[in-house]
């Protein structure tokens, strides 16, 4: 009786024991989760609202600016869409929260969830191109400061794509006192003529051609085409992932809900950031980089055309105020890296630079 006493106390607490661990590892599961946050945020301008997402820890121990990230977008896609992409290991804003980061991005207005100027519903010749770069900064700093007041930090990092690193480096000029360290990834920098010639004046070149209008629609075709563009035929399968092409694509067009009601389907842009885009590569660029304050990382892959080679190595020169300054090259990736199968390279080199 004694015996069977025994192991009806071992069975017990073995029982406990499986227990106690299974609610260990859920507690654990629970610390380790990503937590999510979505917000619109009341604009400087009169009827602008911005979406605003955050991806941390659910349990981060500690919130500094070393550890606070904001993410501002290029063309065509929103921030919420291009770095927070719903595939494994595809997620920007999902690897920094990770790693301890409290991460976010903003859609600028026009883009996304955001919202979009009234003369986005008119015909696109009726207005001059919108959302130019002075729009631009004040919707920037909105985000910044509602990070700022939301986390009680006195500044944050920003990580700026194409010509929102250009946007951001500009902000960084204006606003030292709220950027802790700024990267520039696949930044519009330096003269380009090709790009002075598809967004010139057909009769001056030099010139903005203001008369594109306020918006233009891009198709699937369009974007895919500049991206195989990038990439020489034989290695368009080695960089890139089918898989990931066609989720961005169905992801990046659900965000505008008038996609669908044109054929073929496609996204309608603001067409104010191809005018900054061409001043910057007709020579007349956005910021001056010695006014930049902060520490700063620029970032071009192997097959970037936005900015060359010799542009990349001007700009890190010309970065004389920064505390310190690096430059980090991605190999086999083009200016779409974060989609690419080298995406760790992008991901780890910038979050070495941001935890020094």
């Amino acid at each position: 009786m004694k015996h069977w006493s025994r192991i009806g106390i071992m069975c017990r607490m073995t029982v406990a024991i499986v227990a106690i661990s299974a609610s260990a590892v859920g507690a654990a599961e629970q610390e380790n989760a990503i937590g999510k946050e979505e917000y619109l945020v009341q604009g400087r301008d009169q009827g602008v609202k911005l979406f605003v997402r955050e991806k941390r820890l659910a349990n981060l121990p500690k919130i500094t600016k070393e550890n606070v990230v904001l993410f501002v977008h290029g063309l065509p896609s929103p921030a919420s869409v291009i770095f927070d992409l719903a595939l494994p290991g595809y997620s920007w804003l999902e690897y920094m929260a990770e790693r301890g980061f409290d991460a976010f991005t903003v859609d600028i207005r026009g883009f996304g969830r955001s919202t979009k100027p009234a003369e986005m519903k008119e015909s696109p010749n009726q207005n001059l191109p919108l959302v130019r770069v002075d729009q631009v900064m004040r919707d920037i700093d909105v985000a910044v400061d509602y990070i700022r007041s939301k986390r009680k930090v006195e500044k944050v990092n920003i990580i700026g794509y194409s010509i929102g690193a250009s946007w951001s480096a500009l902000y960084a000029t204006l606003h030292p006192e709220k950027v802790n360290k700024l990267v520039m990834y696949g930044a519009v920098y330096g003269k380009n003529s090709t790009f002075v010639s598809a967004f010139g004046d057909p009769t001056n070149q030099d010139r903005p051609h203001y008369e594109m209008g306020a918006y233009r629609y891009l198709s699937r075709k369009e974007i895919l085409d500049q991206w195989d563009g990038w990439i020489k035929p034989e290695f368009q399968d080695e960089w890139r992932d089918r898989e990931v092409i066609d989720t961005w694509i169905s992801t990046l067009f659900s965000s505008d809900p008038t996609a669908k009601q044109r054929s073929p389907e496609s996204i309608q842009v603001p067409n104010g950031p191809y005018i900054d885009w061409h001043e910057i590569h007709a020579g007349r660029s956005l910021f001056d980089p010695a006014r930049i304050k902060a520490p700063t990382m620029i970032v071009r892959g192997s097959a970037e055309e936005l900015i060359s080679n010799e542009a990349a190595e001007e700009l890190l020169q010309k970065l004389t105020s920064a505390p310190s300054k690096r430059r980090l090259d991605i190999g086999d990736s083009t200016h779409y890296a974060m989609l690419e199968k080298n995406r760790l390279l992008l991901f780890r080199g910038v979050q070495n630079f941001l935890e020094e």
